[in-house]
């Protein structure tokens, strides 16, 4: 990097996230292949989904690094070269970082932290201020908690996040496989229901509001939080959505699947309810071979059901860390480890 001029960091823009992609599947696949792991899959489209939706609703909190590189002899002039960004979300008090990567060469000289402090602040800052969350430093007082994923396979990571006062506090496994006994993923009871969100959505003018109020009942009750923008995305990019109630009666919690494998979120009022609310998230959509979700060490209802029903640990555990002690996991399977 030495060999390379001074770097500027700015917010991000849409044009930038086919670089950030190439950011991210440089960054993974080097400390990936150093044990042993394939490369990412050519596939991008989740990703790139994802990265466009956190722009949308959270553009001060996507910031890109970039360096001045001079162009090859004939080339013209400097050229910007994106080497590093971070993206995170704010939903009803909580901070979450997405991701955040740096391509291998230009690693171990500080963008990464300097990308954090904008991406935790909300705007650029000055030397010298990094935007450490703390007792005397709030940062923003909308703010209540920060987290984020990460996973086991990068300790220097994880120790700046620690500092960041986001420890380490929770495993996360991803559980993945095709499921042939059913029982454990049992029916409903017999006096409860799923209904689908888009019936509920196409009732009348009240539809979207009565499915809104309903799933945000629940986040409330398990997450402590709602993010409706989430729930929007999920429908757009094709997972389906399922509450479940008693019949005629009290909401008890929701789950999606996805025909491509994808499970959750999945969210309960009574934990044991999680491995019924899985079967419907696996039964209600037309799967196309394996499915797979995260998992948090906490929801032990649901990695019991799922081991039973013949899924696999699959790769190695993330790490969800946390500014509080009170993780919210224990009735919640995440989207993924980019959004909770």
């Amino acid at each position: 990097m030495r060999h390379f001029g001074p770097v500027t960091y700015r917010l991000g823009r849409e044009a930038d996230i086919a670089a950030c992609l190439g950011v991210w599947r440089a960054a993974v696949d080097d400390y990936q292949g150093r044990l042993g792991m394939p490369p990412l899959p050519e596939e991008t489209g989740p990703i790139r989904r994802h990265l466009t939706h956190m722009l949308a609703t959270d553009p001060d909190r996507f910031w890109v690094g970039e360096i001045s590189r001079e162009g090859r002899e004939g080339s013209g002039p400097a050229e910007p070269w994106l080497v590093g960004f971070a993206v995170a979300t704010v939903r009803d008090g909580l901070w979450y970082l997405a991701m955040l990567f740096v391509l291998p060469a230009a690693q171990g000289h500080g963008i990464g932290a300097a990308l954090l402090d904008r991406a935790q602040a909300g705007r650029d800052t000055p030397p010298g201020g990094p935007a450490v969350p703390g007792p005397d430093n709030a940062l923003d007082t909308e703010i209540h908690t920060w987290g984020m994923a990460t996973d086991t396979a990068q300790p220097i990571s994880n120790a700046i996040y620690a500092r960041r006062g986001m420890l380490p506090r929770l495993p996360i496994w991803r559980l993945a496989g095709e499921p042939f006994r059913w029982s454990a993923v049992p029916d409903l009871a017999s006096g409860l229901e799923a209904i689908p969100f888009d019936s509920i959505a196409a009732n009348g003018r009240d539809g979207p509001r009565q499915l809104a109020e309903a799933v945000g009942e629940i986040d409330r009750k398990v997450l402590g939080l709602t993010h409706p923008s989430d729930h929007e995305f999920l429908r757009r990019d094709g997972r389906a959505g399922f509450l479940v109630r008693e019949r005629g009666g009290r909401v008890l919690g929701y789950a999606y699947g996805s025909s491509s494998g994808r499970l959750g979120p999945v969210a309960a009022l009574d934990p044991d309810l999680l491995p019924s609310l899985l079967g419907v998230g696996i039964r209600q959509t037309p799967i196309l071979g394996t499915v797979g979700t995260w998992v948090p060490a906490s929801a032990e209802p649901a990695i019991r059901a799922l081991l039973a029903a013949g899924l696999r640990f699959d790769r190695f555990p993330g790490i969800l860390c946390w500014s509080r002690p009170d993780l919210p996991f224990a009735r919640y399977l995440p989207i993924n480890l980019a959004m909770v």
